[in-house]
């Protein structure tokens, strides 16, 4: 069985590749700084992996046409898992960021170990159902709603989440996938998401992603890899806001519906609350968007972003109104000459995390941020050692 084990030049081509429109051999060795013999021998690698499709293009051009890479994008999918009280959502997405499958799993048990197997029960199922292979799986990325104690080890964030918060799922998910696993926090997962799957025709760098979930969550991408500090809990803006108090987070929102007589249980159901219930919705997104320009500042002065982007499992009207009020009204600068840093509204809209989620194994397998530095093996193709990315 073969490993699908690419240099970083490799994975260099195939962000290239993957950030805008098809791209001839001659702009990769232009962009990627590499020798043109370096780019033929590179993507003559990548097309016997399947990984690259080519053809001619004649648009306005006369005598020979020039030949366009783009990935092919139903090579490999991965799978993605997000958590709520009730249920787990997973999806599986090609390597375009398109959903191929979507399925609401309940969570039935208080145990790790049962709700991994549910969650590999129906991955298994969606393989099926669009006619994939368990070797075109390129693995497994889980965004939970928790701090962690360790980089190996989730603790307890909510009394809800219990299931989660025994320390034991990393390890039960691991062990009941054959495929890879990862888990990471809501935000940095949603951040992956936007870098990977980007809409924007580049990829800002850096790049923070402001995560409205069950709390004020963050995601940041710097230097083409998410960094996430010594345990994995490093960009949460939460500490920001009065645990006390009027807080910009999603629980807060549906605190605030519950008492002006609206139950709404989980995120999924705002997209249907009664229309009496949008006068409160759309007072808490304003107050909300307010707070969140201490947020907007506070990043921006520390990071100096290209872009912050606006997210969550909110639905993408609320979205689009937290962005409204944070800027219809000038964030102090962090100095003398320094402005606000752009804001955008998430171009993945709510299923952002599940999606971002499923990224983290793309990422893993297939860009140069998950393994490059000084003295990584893989700079210049040397491989001194396997790394199990996947199999093909």
């Amino acid at each position: 069985m073969k490993l699908l084990n690419l240099s970083v030049n490799e994975r260099r081509l195939i962000e290239i590749i993957t950030a805008g429109k098809p791209v001839a051999r001659v702009d990769l060795a232009r962009r990627s700084g590499m020798t043109g013999a370096a780019v033929t021998r590179l993507v003559a690698r990548l097309s016997d992996l399947e990984l690259l499709t080519e053809k001619a293009d004649r648009a306005g051009a006369q005598g020979q046409p020039r030949r366009l890479l783009s990935l092919r994008t139903d090579r490999f999918v991965s799978a993605g898992i997000t958590f709520t009280a009730f249920f787990m959502k997973i999806v599986v997405v090609n390597l375009a960021g398109k959903t191929r499958a979507s399925r609401l799993v309940d969570i039935k048990a208080s145990n790790a170990k049962s709700i991994a197997q549910a969650a590999k029960l129906a991955v298994e199922a969606m393989l099926t159902e669009i006619g994939a292979s368990k070797r075109q799986l390129l693995g497994i990325g889980c965004a939970v709603p928790a701090n962690f104690a360790t980089m190996s080890q989730i603790v307890k964030v909510s009394p809800i989440f219990v299931a989660l918060a025994s320390g034991e799922a990393e390890n039960a998910f691991q062990t009941i996938f054959e495929a890879p696993v990862a888990f990471e926090s809501n935000g940095t997962a949603a951040a992956l998401g936007e870098y990977v799957f980007s809409e924007r025709g580049n990829r800002p760098d850096p790049m923070y992603l402001i995560h409205i979930g069950h709390d004020v969550e963050g995601g940041f991408v710097i230097n083409g890899r998410p960094y996430r500090g010594a345990n994995g809990n490093a960009c949460q803006p939460g500490v920001l806001y009065s645990i006390d108090g009027p807080r910009p987070s999603g629980e807060d929102l549906l605190g605030c519906l519950g008492k002006a007589g609206y139950r709404i249980a989980d995120f999924a159901e705002l997209g249907n609350m009664p229309e009496e219930a949008h006068s409160v919705a759309a007072a808490w997104t304003e107050r909300a968007g307010q707070q969140l320009r201490q947020t907007v500042r506070m990043v921006t002065a520390l990071f100096d972003p290209a872009l912050i982007i606006v997210g969550g499992r909110l639905p993408e009207e609320i979205t689009r109104g937290l962005v409204a009020a944070i800027t219809n009204k000038s964030v102090p600068g962090s100095s003398i000459g320094v402005g606000d840093a752009p804001i955008e509204v998430s171009c993945l809209g709510a299923r952002g995390e599940a999606v971002g989620a499923a990224a983290t194994a793309f990422f893993d397998a297939l860009f140069s941020g998950a393994v490059a530095d000084n003295a990584s093996p893989y700079l210049n193709g040397r491989r001194s050692k396997p790394t199990i990315d996947a199999v093909y």
